[in-house]
């Protein structure tokens, strides 16, 4: 049983996988004219609604903006290819056999404080990104493979906010007695993996 939910939860190579990426986002800026993105999507979403309720919001620069090409702020490769990552990412969980209905959280945290963080996270990376001028898609893949010199400053914020911050989040994660368990182990086979001098 244990050998089946270890092979369940083997991922790719990151090497591989990371030269798939890079082929990809070669591929979107030869084909689309654009790279990755995806925090676009719901500014468009947003300025569509507000439009298509009160047409003033078209002097505002900001939302007149994703109506320079077309009368819809959503006719655009970004919601395409958000609609292909959702679509990819239910494929890729289904066929890794990982696809569940429950959140990924520690047993000892509150379900409804991992759905409040959860969210609350995701209003602040929503805020941020459209601050920054893009995700860590946008941002990250596009910036850094065109050698923009925000994006990198931006990606290494990113790192260093993630690093210094984690630790007051990571028991949504992981328990206490996992925590425990996983250093007792560790320390175990270093200690059976070192050689003896007899």
């Amino acid at each position: 049983m244990e050998n089946e939910i270890i092979k369940c939860k083997k991922y790719w190579n990151p090497y591989v996988g990371g030269i798939v990426l890079g082929t990809l986002l070669f591929l979107t800026f030869a084909i689309a004219s654009q790279g990755f993105g995806a925090s676009g999507t719901f500014a468009r979403a947003t300025a569509q609604f507000l439009v298509d309720q009160d047409k003033s919001w078209l002097e505002n620069a900001y939302i007149a903006n994703y109506f320079k090409h077309s009368d819809n702020a959503l006719n655009n490769w970004t919601v395409i290819e958000t609609f292909g990552i959702l679509i990819g990412g239910f494929l890729s969980a289904v066929l890794a056999g990982r696809f569940i209905f429950s959140p990924d959280k520690a047993k000892s945290y509150s379900l409804s404080g991992r759905y409040f963080w959860a969210f609350t996270g995701g209003m602040v990376v929503a805020v941020a990104s459209r601050l920054a001028r893009g995700c860590t898609s946008g941002q990250g893949l596009d910036g850094m493979a065109t050698f923009s010199v925000g994006a990198w400053i931006f990606m290494f914020a990113t790192f260093a906010g993630a690093l210094l911050l984690s630790p007051l989040f990571k028991k949504q994660w992981i328990d206490n007695d996992e925590a425990k368990t996983t250093t007792t182990t560790k320390v175990a086979s270093q200690s059976n993996e070192e050689p003896s001098h007899e």
